[in-house]
């Protein structure tokens, strides 16, 4: 997107916020003229004309309107800058600031994750920091399970590719989804998912009908108690009776309160957020779309807007037992809880088993919003192909949570076998390792990837890179290491297609030891559907380029030095490096002297 498009947006927005701040002061100007307006007409009416209780009626009505119009300006005003906090979120991707956004997906880090610990895809500045716009539970899950580095199928990656493109080009509703999911983040606060479990459970539990007997007197006794106090109006009874009858409807109300409170308060905590799942089912809704994921999931909404609307049209009258005077006045002359009872009942009997997957089919879209967000972001994507060779073919390929203005980018084409990858230290061995598993975790996701072009096949990644001893365990590094690169052994005997990624292989022993267990080490990975990227200092490894079973194509990185100062260009060039740069370091930082 561009910046000069998303700026003019963002002052558009400011402007519109304005005007509705200068529209809700004046509403609430004359919110507090009419409060004093009926304070002085009931005070004339007590001490003049009975006429005035009429006017100060009528401007009990004007100010409940206000009031309604009032919500709605300050409703449209939250909506404005929830939607300017969208833009801002699209500007703090295209440079650095988006490593200060919350959500850093770390509950979705475990301690086996090694994969995902390597490739920063959860965590501080991980790449699900980057992308994340879900706020519902459902939809961060989703994302999660999306940016997997397990095998996908290609079938799969295309259709959510197709999905992604699409939200792309639709960028008003994409942006409009963005803004309601961050609405309900809002309102939602800390929405515990033990929470949520609990409301769908109960959503899907089949509830006791009403007995015959309290259907009945749920009609008769607000027929008796109203007809009492008419009768009692025109003087045609006593008012003792009128409000016995009250007092002994109320008192029937009391005695079931317990069972209905803990039916009705499942829903009724959740109020808020329904009417914000109701904005996004009308939001699906209205939208057309091409692509087989969208419109599967806009057919899992179909009934999801007329349903959620007539359970909020029931939390309205639930939400009334919040007040305490309400609420004896609600029960007392209509037994409103009973009623609420049998509509909630009706309601989950139509509606109770299609809730979940509502929730879900959101969180659906919420995830592939989120991979939508690179086509917002960067000026420079391209949707991988899927390749029934077994291979991996990067034109221009950078990281993608590196700045696209500082970003370096590199092309290769790999295929089954090994590749040594040698250079400096700082030179970008490690940055370009991660940049091939970010990329590919993005592709098969069905999220566009930072290249050019990129042909791929669907394969998993292994890596071996932050690897720390364990004092607890008695593990050193050197076989946390060894204990990494025997899984790796363990899933290539699947032969099912798997990249390798290794960062300063076995950097935790003595060289000589080092270079004889990295030979064997990709010895026993050089396999068919094997792709083994190492990287290294070690200029030995390089060797195997001669080795006739091995033929390890050999890559590295390099600097150069202007004005007694190191520089790198973190371009991958043929061949291996032929230079060192530690000294060079060490003299820079003062600790070498010739």
């Amino acid at each position: 997107m561009n910046q000069t498009n998303i700026e003019a947006q963002m002052k558009a927005l400011h402007q519109d916020m304005k005007t509705l701040k200068e529209k809700a002061s004046r509403f609430s100007t004359i919110r507090f003229l009419l409060v004093i307006g009926v304070i002085f007409f009931i005070y004339q009416a007590e001490s003049s004309n009975r006429i005035f209780y009429m006017v100060s009626i009528i401007l009990v009505v004007v100010f409940l309107y206000i009031a309604y119009l009032h919500r709605q300006v300050k409703s449209k005003l939250e909506d404005k800058e929830t939607m300017i906090e969208v833009y801002d979120g699209i500007v703090k991707r295209k440079n650095e600031e988006w490593k200060s956004f919350e959500d850093q997906g770390i509950d979705f880090l475990k301690e086996d994750m090694t994969q995902e610990m390597d490739l920063d895809v959860f965590g501080k500045a991980s790449l699900f920091q980057y992308l994340n716009v879900a706020s519902t539970l459902h939809g961060r899950e989703a994302l999660a399970h999306l940016l997997s580095v397990k095998k996908q199928q290609p079938d799969n990656i295309i259709k959510r590719q197709n999905a992604v493109k699409e939200l792309i080009d639709k960028q008003s509703f994409t942006l409009e989804m963005n803004m309601l999911s961050r609405l309900f983040s809002k309102h939602a606060k800390k929405l515990k998912k033990k929470k949520l479990d609990s409301f769908l459970t109960y959503m899907e539990e089949t509830m006791a009908s009403q007995p015959v007997i309290l259907k009945l007197l749920s009609y008769i006794m607000p027929v008796m108690v109203i007809l009492s106090f008419i009768l009692c109006g025109i003087g045609k009874l006593q008012i003792e009776i009128a409000m016995g009858c009250f007092t002994v409807t109320l008192c029937l109300a009391f005695i079931f309160f317990m069972g209905n409170s803990a039916q009705l308060s499942y829903v009724e905590s959740m109020h808020d957020l329904i009417i914000d799942y109701e904005r996004m089912f009308v939001n699906v809704a209205k939208q057309s779309f091409d692509c087989e994921e969208l419109l599967q999931l806009k057919q899992q909404l179909s009934d999801a807007q007329d349903g959620i609307r007539k359970l909020n049209q029931i939390l309205g009258f639930v939400r009334v037992r919040s007040n305490s005077i309400l609420f004896l006045f609600a029960n007392g002359l209509f037994l409103m809880d009973f009623h609420c009872m049998r509509a909630l009942k009706k309601w989950k009997d139509q509606y109770g088993n299609h809730v979940r997957g509502w929730l879900e089919a959101i969180g659906e879209m919420e995830a592939l919003m989120s991979l939508a967000q690179l086509g917002y972001a960067k000026d420079h994507i391209c949707f991988g192909e899927v390749s029934n060779t077994f291979m991996i073919d990067m034109k221009h390929m950078a990281h993608p949570l590196i700045n696209e203005e500082k970003a370096v980018s590199n092309s290769l084409q790999m295929v089954d076998g090994s590749y040594v990858i040698t250079g400096s230290n700082m030179s970008g061995k490690t940055t370009f390792l991660r940049t091939i598993g970010v990329n590919m975790i993005l592709f098969q996701a069905g999220a566009p990837v930072c290249a050019d072009e990129f042909i791929a096949s669907p394969l998993s990644i292994y890596t071996s890179m932050r690897v720390h001893d364990d004092v607890s365990e008695g593990i050193s590094t050197f076989y946390a290491e060894i204990l990494r690169i025997k899984q790796m052994m363990e899933e290539s005997k699947k032969k099912e297609p798997i990249l390798v990624l290794i960062d300063e292989i076995f950097k935790g022993t003595n060289s000589a030891d080092r270079i004889l267990c990295a030979k064997q080490a990709i010895v026993r990975l050089h396999l068919p559907w094997v792709i083994c990227a190492v990287s290294t200092h070690d200029f030995e490894l390089c060797d195997l380029e001669y080795d006739e079973k091995i033929q390890a194509r050999n890559y590295h990185f390099s600097e150069y030095y202007e004005d007694d100062r190191i520089h790198f260009d973190y371009t991958l060039k043929d061949g291996r490096c032929k230079t060192t740069n530690a000294k060079q370091l060490m003299k820079m930082a003062g600790f070498w002297e010739e």
